[in-house]
């Protein structure tokens, strides 16, 4: 199976290719080009692999939150490619995803709970926590303790540390995120380990292999939706003038 994966909810756009065991991934910086570099940076890595947009068995994305355009040109982007070629695109927010990398990354033991948190390039992150275990299958079980929230460090801080209190006794619980460094201050106020981390498209194809409830994030051009997780600065706009 040849997967092509794709991530633009950062500045940074990204793309994998997995041809049988071997990825392929290139990436360019800059998300206010990402409409006019993500199509030439997929030909690029298919040129890696040696393979043509028809060889492609697979898709799969890193779906927000994020870059509100940066989600929509990715999407548009493979719905277009999964509606000609009939065939699915494996999606799974970036939050979920790092609660994946940070447990396999760590070979961490199961029932670990992971507190996954994004900046939002203000005082302002987006969070949640997962419980994930490894079966006996050597598939991996990943769980949302909650919705993705969307608060100021302090607040979600609180928040979390509310939920922590709920979780039982004894349980590996960590925090990681893309923010951990520039939060460092104010998170010394979780009672756990903390991690910088921001996942691969190398990684959601891993992801792709390894998670149990697979079905559960397999879509078609027509059922995809964006992960945007807060309303969009002109929705946040009108509802203050009102």
């Amino acid at each position: 199976m040849n997967i092509l994966a794709i991530d633009t909810t950062t500045r940074t756009a990204s793309v994998s290719i997995k041809k049988d065991e071997e990825l392929y991934i290139d990436k360019v910086e800059n998300e206010v080009t990402h409409s006019e570099k993500l199509l030439p940076l997929i030909n690029k890595v298919l040129e890696n692999a040696n393979l043509k947009i028809k060889d492609i068995s697979a898709l799969a994305c890193i779906n927000g939150p994020g870059s509100f355009t940066g989600i929509r040109i990715g999407l548009a982007t493979l719905k277009a490619i999964s509606q000609v070629r009939n065939i699915n695109i494996f999606s799974i927010n970036s939050l979920e995803l790092i609660a994946y990398t940070t447990f396999m990354k760590n070979n961490f033991s199961n029932n670990c709970y992971i507190v996954s948190m994004l900046s939002t390039n203000n005082d302002r992150i987006f969070y949640s926590i997962y419980n994930i275990e490894k079966l006996d299958n050597q598939k991996i079980s990943i769980k949302d303790i909650f919705e993705i929230q969307n608060d100021y460090i302090d607040e979600a801080i609180e928040k979390i540390n509310d939920y922590i209190l709920k979780i039982p006794k004894n349980s590996l619980i960590v925090a990681s995120g893309n923010c951990t460094n520039k939060f460092s201050d104010d998170l010394t106020k979780l009672k756990c380990n903390k991690y910088e981390l921001y996942p691969t498209t190398n990684d959601c194809i891993d992801a792709f292999s390894k998670i149990s409830n697979v079905n559960d994030y397999i879509f078609n051009a027509y059922t995809l939706k964006a992960t945007y997780a807060r309303p969009s600065q002109a929705e946040r706009t009108k509802n203050a003038k009102l």
